[in-house]
């Protein structure tokens, strides 16, 4: 009897360490998606930025960014360079001319229950 009373305790005590571990792998993996959807919204905003500094000029229209030598424009939920695409998930990408031919990029992508945003301000060239 005090074997089966041991056997039935040591597997309470098993059942009850894999389901922590199964929880701090399953925030573990939550945590690595919100860390890559932030970086790919860094990279994102980062290319974007990189292009219109080249730029003199740009006209935002439509969820369409459109320079003298590039098109960046947000179809559905993906954003495309030149037709390439350059990143998925985004929900928002807004593009507005500031004073001093600067500019502000603003990309969001929801994640889970949350948005995510990313903000870059630059200046023409």
């Amino acid at each position: 009897m005090e074997l089966v009373f041991g056997i039935v305790i040591l597997s309470l005590i098993s059942i009850t360490l894999v389901q922590v571990a199964l929880s701090l792998h399953r925030h573990s993996i939550a945590k690595t998606s919100v860390s890559l959807a932030q970086i790919s919204l860094s990279n994102t905003a980062d290319i974007v930025r990189n292009y219109l500094e080249m730029e003199s000029s740009f006209v935002f229209v439509d969820s369409t960014l459109q320079s003298a030598s590039h098109t960046i424009s947000l179809q559905g939920s993906a954003l495309f360079l030149d037709g390439v695409l350059l990143a998925q998930d985004i929900t928002r990408f807004d593009v507005k001319t500031l004073p001093n031919s600067a500019f502000s990029i603003d990309v969001c992508t929801d994640l889970g229950s949350k948005t995510f945003c990313i903000n870059r301000v630059g200046w023409l060239r």
